[in-house]
């Protein structure tokens, strides 16, 4: 039986007295985190057994995110960040001149700048414009064509909080040989992700899966079976025939090209374990229902707001643009009221630690955030 939401704040590191909506860019800490510390500074004081048990939690961790997106624990790799796994993807592929790969206008710069990297090899870059501050998936797959190698998509935007069609987007080009990179960073962890979608799918572990500042590279392996980075180091790679000769891992272990963020690992599998507890379909209609509060609320104010208001095309996060944001940062804190500024926006994400008193709050300040 699922826990009921909203989540204790008293399970959080430092949320006492405070309306936190910031989870979008740094979420609190679980208590538990504390005990998982120093289960991992026991076993790094423990020399060579430690360290190997050090593998055994990131193979553990591996079993965890591969039930979660339905894939195989084969197909998941630990990195340092969402950006890398990017790269190590945009760089394993033979890239010809007049190739392209599409990405939307409005979506994280991580995408956007590795496929703008592109250009130094002659591949056109398509950008796909908004209507407004929604990403239409009509107009991302116009984009597409036969030499698509690589399309760019983040199901949950970081900019908007649109909440966009990954389903429609993965079946249309099923088979194309175009690779779907889905970007699941403000989605894993507070909304159902499915890996069967993307031939990749690559989120941050600080966010809504409640870690650290780590990477997961998720390979779909049934739906592109070849993928070779372009680099290698000692973790991803066993012995060769000679001495210098080595074989790359069979599976996504090949992305490690040395080691992983062990004391993340611990973390992470402590967070994942945690949110399971509650469920991932009643987190994710209890931060609907929040996000859905917070846009009625900015647009009463008549606010510029950039997050749809149907509850399928939202998830965590509601924003509305904003110049001065960091006046509003300022003023809101002085109420303990924590939300995000940046890109000329503001941002309030929920998540299951939230409750409708925070929502008040924030709406309850807002007029004078916004003077």
């Amino acid at each position: 039986m699922s826990l009921p939401l909203p989540a204790p704040k008293r399970d959080f590191i430092g949320l006492a007295g405070k309306a936190h909506l910031a989870t979008g860019g740094e979420p609190p800490l679980l208590v538990a985190h504390r005990a998982a510390f120093e289960r991992f500074a026991a076993d790094k004081a423990r020399g060579f057994d430690g360290y190997s048990h050090h593998w055994e939690v990131a193979n553990g961790l591996r079993g965890q995110i591969a039930r979660w997106l339905g894939l195989e624990a084969s197909g998941i790799g630990l990195l340092g960040n969402a950006s890398e796994a990017i790269m190590r993807i945009a760089n394993s592929v033979d890239w010809r001149a007049d190739d392209n790969a599409v990405v939307s206008e409005l979506d994280y710069a991580s995408g956007r700048y590795a496929l703008a990297s592109l250009k130094e090899r002659s591949v056109d870059v398509r950008m796909v414009a908004a209507d407004g501050w929604t990403l239409s998936d009509d107009a991302l797959l116009q984009a597409c064509d036969s030499r698509t190698r690589l399309v760019y998509i983040s199901q949950v935007n970081a900019l908007t909080g649109q909440h966009v069609e990954i389903e429609k987007i993965g079946a249309a080009l099923a088979g194309s040989g175009t690779i779907v990179v889905n970007d699941a960073s403000h989605g894993f962890g507070v909304v159902p992700v499915s890996g069967a979608h993307a031939d990749f799918t690559v989120f941050c572990g600080y966010k809504f899966s409640l870690g650290i500042h780590e990477g997961v590279l998720a390979w779909n392996r049934r739906r592109c079976p070849d993928f070779t980075p372009d680099g290698v180091g000692w973790a991803a790679a066993e012995p060769g025939n000679g001495p210098g000769d080595f074989l790359r891992k069979p599976d996504a272990r090949r992305v490690e090209y040395g080691n992983i963020g062990h004391l993340g690992a611990y973390l992470m599998c402590d967070s994942l374990d945690y949110l399971e507890s509650f469920g991932i379909d009643a987190i994710a209609e209890h931060v609907r229902w929040l996000s859905g509060r917070l846009v009625d609320g900015f647009v009463a104010l008549g606010l510029d707001v950039m997050t749809p208001a149907v509850p399928a095309q939202r998830a965590g996060n509601a924003a509305f643009k904003w110049a001065d944001t960091g006046g509003f940062l300022q003023r809101a804190a002085q109420d303990d009221v924590l939300v995000w500024g940046d890109n000329g926006r503001i941002r309030a994400s929920v998540h299951l630690f939230n409750d409708d008193d925070d929502i008040d709050r924030l709406l309850d300040g807002l007029p004078r955030y916004i003077r």
